[in-house]
């Protein structure tokens, strides 16, 4: 059997209580969820939430799966004890992954646990999901970690983004895609030929699956991310038929709602508790036209919380992929790459090391940071020995390297202005050197024998 949700949870649930709980009171689907998690991230917790009994459902819920960085790493395979090491191991693991690129492989419908229940007609009725109403100014529940696949009209080749979906009715829901996405070109591709798009949106798989498709990495028309998807997941990815649509659908998804979009008639949805903290404004969006929902006997529904810093993870270390190639073909030294900040939704910060060897080089590695991410608003680039996942050593180096009547720049673009910060030690000028432990006996002392 192919890796899916269950068997990570599976691994979550052995590593103990820091990496998951589960909670067997019945929970309201306005807010509740989403207050536990905000309560265990004010006390620094961020295990996997299985939540047992949500009220109007029959089904259990699961979140937080990509509650922290070093969630990450677990979904990537890599064990506590190497992260210890250092965190930096995980982008390594992710960046070594991504280039593997792997088919998908067809499992027959009768083999697909996806299609173990199937309801078309009347009998649908999405408002049996224990779908989430996660804030206040939210005007109603939304599907927030689902993955909608659609098709290239022209080319065939799918297509999967994860797009906010706003509950409409028992047969309807919103799907919000943005315009210059692939999916709002595709949507737009379909409203050019005046036809249907036929779509698909699963929920419930292996976190590996999620951090592919919100991976950001720049992609071609001609490439299907089902394939990207079994590079990340460490094995092809096993899809299966759709029911009402002509669509491929992760054979091992928990639930997958089939549907067809008219992409020359728009909706609105919103305002929505956006990833950076804020409410956005009410926006256009697409309609789908439920035409079935197929899902395990016992499925297990998928929420992600909008505000919370795993709506920003999910895509984290695809971003941090995409800024270190960048930074390392403007400055070869680059050392690591972060973006932060940590414990926090909103990851607008991005932290660069490298090995100074020349003034000019921070500037050119903040600048190659800074351009290649949407997100990013303020680069702080530091020396190799600052830890760049430690962010009080980052501010450490702000508050006693950083000059700032020299080392601060702004950067005025046409859609929003980014700062630039040299926490750098200067090379043509004397400074004091840094009072670090000795490394033999850094390297041989575990506080373990001692404590």
């Amino acid at each position: 059997m192919g890796k899916d949700l269950r068997q990570f949870l599976q691994v979550v649930k052995r590593l103990g209580a820091n990496y998951y709980v589960e909670v067997n009171r019945l929970l309201k689907p306005k807010y509740e969820v989403p207050v536990l998690q905000h309560k265990l991230a004010k006390k620094g917790c961020f295990p996997v939430v299985y939540c047992s009994k949500i009220e109007g459902s029959k089904l259990p819920l699961v979140t937080n799966l990509f509650a922290s960085y070093e969630m990450l790493g677990v979904a990537l395979g890599i064990t506590p004890e190497r992260m210890k090491l250092g965190q930096d191991v995980i982008l390594k693991e992710y960046r070594g992954r991504q280039e593997e690129i792997k088919p998908t492989k067809q499992v027959p419908a009768a083999e697909a646990p996806v299609r173990e229940i199937i309801i078309q007609g009347k009998d649908v009725n999405l408002e049996r999901l224990p779908i989430i109403h996660h804030a206040e100014l939210n005007p109603g529940p939304y599907v927030t970690i689902g993955m909608t696949v659609s098709k290239d009209p022209d080319t065939g080749i799918p297509n999967v983004g994860i797009y906010r979906m706003e509950l409409k009715g028992k047969d309807r829901i919103a799907c919000m895609m943005i315009p210059n996405h692939h999916g709002g070109k595709i949507g737009q591709r379909y409203a050019e030929l005046g036809k249907p798009m036929e779509v698909v949106t699963f929920l419930g798989h292996h976190p590996a699956v999620a951090m592919a498709v919100a991976a950001g990495r720049p992609l071609k028309m001609d490439e299907n991310e089902f394939e990207l998807v079994g590079a990340l997941l460490g094995e092809p990815l096993e899809v299966t038929q759709a029911v009402t649509v002509d669509l491929p659908v992760p054979a091992h998804a928990e639930i997958a709602i089939e549907g067809i979009i008219d992409p020359t008639k728009m909706g609105t949805e919103g305002p929505f508790s956006e990833g950076a903290g804020y409410y956005g404004e009410e926006r256009p969006c697409y309609i789908i036209q439920v035409t079935a929902i197929t899902m395990r006997r016992d499925a297990i529904y998928h929420d992600l919380y909008p505000i919370h810093q795993e709506h920003n993870l999910v895509g984290q270390l695809g971003r941090e992929a995409n800024i270190y190639d960048a930074v390392k073909r403007a400055v070869p030294n680059v050392k690591a790459v972060h973006v932060g900040p940590d414990r926090q939704c909103g990851k607008l910060l991005i932290y660069v090391s490298l090995k100074k060897q020349a003034e000019e080089e921070t500037k050119q590695a903040g600048l190659a940071a800074l351009s290649s991410d949407e997100g990013g608003r303020m680069a702080v680039v530091v020396d190799e020995d600052i830890d760049v996942y430690d962010e009080s050593e980052v501010w450490w180096a702000i508050a006693t390297r950083m000059r700032g009547d020299l080392d601060i720049s702004v950067h005025p673009g046409s859609m929003l202005t980014k700062t630039l910060i040299d926490a750098t030690i200067p090379l043509d000028k004397p400074f004091p050197r840094r009072v670090t432990p000795p490394k033999d006996t850094w390297d041989s002392m575990k506080l373990e024998d001692y404590l």
